[in-house]
């Protein structure tokens, strides 16, 4: 009988290390970057909960967007140099996860209590327990995206509606109303474009990703000031992602009639 201690013991592993006959120092170190660049998502997130804390909205708005950033340009960096294959030992996808929860979710939570977008209540603190559950299941769905890169369900996009919501100046009962209901979307299969990767009908979907994105930003700055300009940019791109959703719904579910016989061969 062998001796336990003899027994060969499984190589430790580590993120940290390079496979140096498969990559260049260059490369690896290439990659770890974006993992760096992709990790300044939670330090934006840290950010913008302190400003929170310290009632400054803008300030966290500024902040949730530049968190949007890093998130919607991370992903094709990491692809083109082959993150995934370079730093085998670190698990991007989780990571983004991760981050993204911190950021679509706990923060504006915080976001929607601390500006009363939701009553700063007992049934305002229900109204984000349900968002803050449904944004872990949503999380969590291994269908979450199609193959024609659609959400399935709301995409628990609160770092978007939390803050679009305070700078039109809803008021707190309409919030509660509009986030239970946004919330539960989350549990469905109804359809979200992903703003620069989905297809179909992309350039207005791109065109209305700026103007919503413009007007978050244009909002912060010019706090504690709302311009009818803000709110028409607001609403206009908000609104179009709806109206998508539903016209995507409408044209999947439409069945295809089969063509007939061509009448001129008759």
């Amino acid at each position: 009988m062998s001796d336990p201690q003899q027994l060969e013991q499984p190589a430790v592993s580590s993120p940290f290390r390079r496979d140096e006959q498969t990559y260049t120092s260059a490369e690896w170190g290439g990659a770890w970057l974006v993992h760096v660049f992709t990790t300044l998502g939670i330090v934006a997130a840290m950010l913008a909960l302190r400003d929170v804390l310290v009632g400054r909205p803008d300030y966290a708005i500024i902040w949730l967007l530049l968190t949007l950033l890093i998130d919607g340009v991370d992903g094709p960096i990491a692809r083109a140099l082959e993150v995934e294959k370079r730093v085998p030992g670190l698990d991007g996808f989780l990571l983004d996860l991760i981050i993204d929860y911190v950021t679509c979710v706990i923060v504006p939570a915080c976001f929607m209590y601390q500006f009363r977008v939701v009553p700063q209540n007992n049934y305002g603190i229900a109204v984000l327990c349900l968002l803050v559950f449904t944004g872990a299941i949503w999380f969590a769905r291994k269908d979450m995206m199609t193959s024609d890169n659609w959400f399935r369900g709301q995409p628990a996009a609160w770092n978007i509606i939390g803050p679009v919501m305070f700078l039109l100046g809803t008021r707190e009962g309409v919030g509660a109303v509009v986030t239970i209901v946004l919330s539960l979307l989350s549990l469905t299969n109804v359809p979200f474009p992903h703003i620069a990767r989905a297809r179909w009908m992309q350039p207005l979907t791109v065109a209305a990703g700026v103007a919503l994105f413009g007007g978050m930003a244009l909002g912060a700055f010019g706090y504690p000031h709302r311009y009818t300009y803000v709110h028409v940019l607001l609403l206009v791109g908000g609104l179009y992602f709806f109206v998508l959703a539903a016209a995507r719904m409408l044209a999947t579910s439409t069945p295809k009639v089969p063509a007939g016989p061509d009448p001129r061969l008759e």
